[in-house]
């Protein structure tokens, strides 16, 4: 469900915001919800989160919960605050900065607002200390709004029922599930302690200043109490061991958490990906997606 921009208006009016009305931007890309940009009396950037579904309402309540924890721990770097959330409108004040790079399509890959080839340190430093900051946030606190807590001891048997159950449903080559099978069962791999996690840190999620400073994270939907090296999958991915290394380094200067081995385990946590691959699969229900999950398992299709 689209909504026109009188209806935009009407609904923004209904909440107390008045905005200007030659301002408002449409953006029809997302398939949960329609999202507005917008421009106040005061000039304030407004994003206008309109659901396009009665299901998809119920599903924002833990990002909620999750935005409301950071915005209250965290000061140095922004996360939407979302001041207006009804069951027909979500609505904050635009962050400010700019995505480190967007996904184009066309391409299959990312469109870098930085130098890609001689990323500047500043970069690794501020997602250092932002990420440092962000896993220090309490985790009884996480624990009293709600959200998802996993111990360190439950890590590794969490990823082993995972494993197990794509590889019924689905089979796993075998040098990869060996390679599983080392990964979980190396007792110096695997961190000591959990921590408050944004869950799903990328390129479009990350927000920088022109000089490439982190500056903000945005889409906490994933955010919960677990290992702290999935926010670092992305850096490894997108920069290599000597990008993942740089940060780190800056996250243990930062006063981040770290053991010996953390990059080993950052490593084979990235060789892991599949395991999620499949469960969306599953989830999903799409069989087009069924021959991509074997793909990546290496898994034959008889």
């Amino acid at each position: 469900m689209s909504r026109t921009k009188n209806q935009v208006i009407e609904i923004a009016e209904r909440h107390g915001l008045m905005f200007k009305k030659d301002t408002l931007v449409f953006n029809e890309s997302g398939m949960d919800f329609q999202v507005v940009f917008a421009v106040d009396l005061e000039e304030n950037e407004w994003v206008l989160r309109f659901p396009r579904r009665d299901d998809v309402m119920p599903r924002t309540k833990d990002e909620k919960k999750a935005l409301d924890l950071v915005n209250k721990n965290i000061t140095n770097y922004q996360a939407p605050d979302w001041s207006i959330y009804t069951n027909e409108l979500i609505a904050y004040k635009k962050l400010n900065g700019i995505p480190a790079g967007t996904i184009d399509h066309e391409i299959q890959n990312y469109v870098w607002e930085m130098d890609i080839n001689n990323v500047p340190k500043s970069f690794h430093v501020t997602l250092g200390k932002a990420l440092a900051d962000i896993h220090r946030i309490p985790k009884e606190q996480a624990a009293v709004a709600g959200l998802e807590i996993h111990s360190s001891e439950e890590l590794r048997q969490f990823m082993r029922e995972r494993m197990g159950a794509v590889k019924a449903k689905f089979g796993v080559d075998d040098s990869l599930w060996k390679r599983w099978q080392d990964w979980l069962n190396d007792d110096e791999l695997w961190p000591g302690e959990t921590g408050f996690i944004h869950g799903d840190v990328h390129a479009g999620h990350t927000l920088i200043d022109e000089d490439a400073n982190v500056i903000g994270l945005i889409d906490w939907t994933e955010a919960k109490v677990s290992d702290v090296s999935n926010d670092f999958v992305f850096q490894y991915k997108a920069f290599g061991e000597d990008g993942l290394q740089s940060l780190i380094n800056a996250y243990r200067d930062a006063g981040g958490y770290t053991w010996p081995k953390m990059k080993e385990h950052i490593i084979e946590l990235e060789a892991a990906f599949p395991v999620a691959i499949a469960e969306f699969t599953i989830v999903s229900g799409q069989e087009e997606y069924v021959e991509m999950a074997r793909q990546v398992l290496g898994a034959s299709g008889e």
